[in-house]
């Protein structure tokens, strides 16, 4: 029986083993059995497909590779013209596209040294999700119309990525999207992806002077506008022709607060990590989407931009929203991404709901997914994009963060480190070892 299976080899399905090789424990883990299944030919993702920046540091994507003694094959990344070109953008946001060549090659690492000693199931679905009386977990997966096959393990990870979140509540004032006769609707997703961009300038190009709604006041929202800006066919908008509709105010991320009382933010002590002293370290805005707010809000050293304005959707009335929402060219929400899911069957062949399934979040702080009345699984574990990961204090974070953590820095430290040790106790336990 294999120690675990991986569902997903994306960046959240990597980051339990890229921790365990910078450790020096990834040797020992596969000699225990992993399996990997995913479902495009190749490990790392597909981010290449967005057109924009990422909101991580090129350096927090090059530091996986410093620690002593890593496998050869990821030793080798290190001189790798796409590590050298990343180190480029070291101390600034690299475009997604690098990104995505970068982790390819991470992921092409990986799977040589999976080759090795484990079992790689490229170009692989997962269907769904067994769990037996002996505790064993049994992933069912097909490949290319084939017959189904099983695999057994002690344990599994589902780290399918995230879907975009639609909130079953009102916008504001008993007011939803399904009440209002949207003439065209553009998820955030789509609208962050380079097809998407190009559609997006068609439809700016054609706006005339009807409005350009974002719903939400996440980074993605904040991206999306950027991302819009950068459009051939937004040069011809007119002032405050994109409007971002939020229920509050975002936070902003800072390196310190010195640096955040500099750009005239203010600061709550509950801003501010303990661990790192960083501003809104986990929830504020990163990247291109903190340059659109700050441009927005025409802090110091911004060109005031003057085609975007960020308004509290609570101040509009229920007649106002709605038609605001009906006259506009675009409506793009930016609710933010949910945990993917596979079917999870109990040993009676019952089907589990999940609290992923039903729009909450799906693991606890031990990433073990969560059933809909709150119970955690014993060996399936969930990580990725729209996890709802909360980070516990150990970690770090300021304590006005309430959201849930998404960063490839968390994959592969330390909540790939948590992952790992609540799989090794499994396997160390006496069911495990019999």
């Amino acid at each position: 029986m294999l120690s675990t299976i991986i569902v997903g080899g994306g960046p959240g399905g990597l980051g339990p083993l890229v921790w365990a090789a910078q450790q020096g424990l990834l040797p020992d883990w596969l000699k225990r059995g992993i399996a990997v299944i995913e479902r495009q030919d190749h490990l790392g993702g597909t981010l290449g497909r967005f057109g924009i920046q990422s909101d991580s540091l090129g350096g927090s994507y090059l530091e996986c590779l410093q620690a002593a003694g890593l496998p050869q094959a990821l030793q080798a990344i290190r001189e790798d013209p796409v590590a050298a070109e990343m180190a480029c953008y070291a101390d600034s946001f690299p475009p997604l596209q690098l990104v995505d060549r970068f982790m390819r090659r991470l992921g092409t690492a990986m799977a040589e040294i999976l080759g090795e000693h484990s079992a790689l199931h490229l170009g692989t679905e997962a269907r769904s999700v067994r769990l037996r009386d002996d505790g064993a977990v049994v992933v069912e997966t097909v490949r290319d119309g084939g017959p189904a096959r099983r695999l057994v393990a002690h344990s599994a990870v589902i780290a399918l990525g995230g879907r975009p979140f639609w909130p079953a509540d009102d916008l504001a004032f008993g007011l939803s999207l399904g009440d209002c006769r949207v003439q065209y609707m553009m998820p955030s997703d789509r609208a962050l992806s380079r097809a998407g961009l190009e559609e997006a300038n068609r439809l700016l190009g054609r706006a005339g002077g009807r409005p350009v709604v974002i719903l939400g006041g996440s980074h993605s929202a904040y991206s999306v506008a950027g991302a819009l800006l950068d459009l051939p066919a937004a040069a011809g908008l007119s002032p405050r022709q994109i409007l971002i509709l939020q229920r509050r105010e975002p936070r902003i991320f800072y390196p310190d607060r010195a640096a955040a009382l500099a750009d005239r933010y203010d600061v709550e002590p509950g801003d501010i990590c303990p661990r790192t002293q960083r501003v809104n370290r986990m929830g504020g805005l990163r990247g291109y989407g903190r340059e659109m707010w700050r441009q927005i809000t025409g802090r110091p050293r911004t060109t005031p931009e003057p085609r975007v304005a960020a308004l509290p959707i609570g101040g509009l009335s229920r007649d106002e929203l709605r038609q605001l929402i009906e006259a506009a060219a675009v409506v793009i929400p930016c609710f933010g991404y949910r945990s993917a899911t596979l079917p999870v069957f109990d040993a009676n062949g019952r089907r589990l709901a999940f609290s992923a399934d039903q729009d909450g979040i799906a693991v606890g702080q031990d990433s073990r997914l969560l059933l809909a009345d709150g119970t955690a699984l014993g060996n399936l574990f969930g990580i990725g994009l729209g996890s709802g990961y909360r980070l516990p204090a150990s970690m770090g974070g300021e304590p006005n963060f309430d959201g849930q953590a998404n960063s490839l820095w968390l994959y592969q430290n330390d909540i790939g480190a948590v992952i790992y040790r609540a799989i090794h106790d499994l396997l160390a336990a006496p069911a495990a070892a019999a």
